[in-house]
């Protein structure tokens, strides 16, 4: 089985960048950058990891998280979030659940680690 991943940043450069290198890895991405669509692009795509940026226009990361987390068909997938954000100023508005949190820049080799099997 291939790892769907999607990657939901406001900044298009960003995800693409991103996206080349899970790509190059073997996994199957999907860009999404817009935090208002990420939930109708998950339902479509069906991924098995969401990495999300934090700070988005018009809804943050932790929004999504809990869109994600909430949907039957959804709460499975394993979230990543991504953020130049420190996380102690948004932690407490994530879902109750474990989600990773990488500083910006990604350290892409972090990131393989937790896209890993556990």
């Amino acid at each position: 089985m291939c790892l769907r991943i999607l990657v939901v940043d406001d900044e298009p450069g960003a995800s693409a960048a991103l996206k080349q290198v899970l790509v190059a890895k073997g996994y199957v991405v999907e860009e999404e950058n817009s935090a208002m669509r990420a939930l109708s692009t998950a339902k479509a795509f069906q991924p098995h990891v969401v990495i999300l940026d934090y700070l988005m226009p018009r809804a943050h990361g932790g929004d999504v998280a809990w869109q994600l987390a909430s949907d039957p068909e959804l709460k499975n997938a394993k979230l990543v979030i991504c953020s130049g954000v420190d996380p102690s100023e948004f932690k407490r508005q994530l879902p109750p659940k474990r989600i990773p949190i990488l500083e910006k820049p990604v350290d892409v080799d972090a990131l393989l680690a937790l896209l890993k099997p556990e």
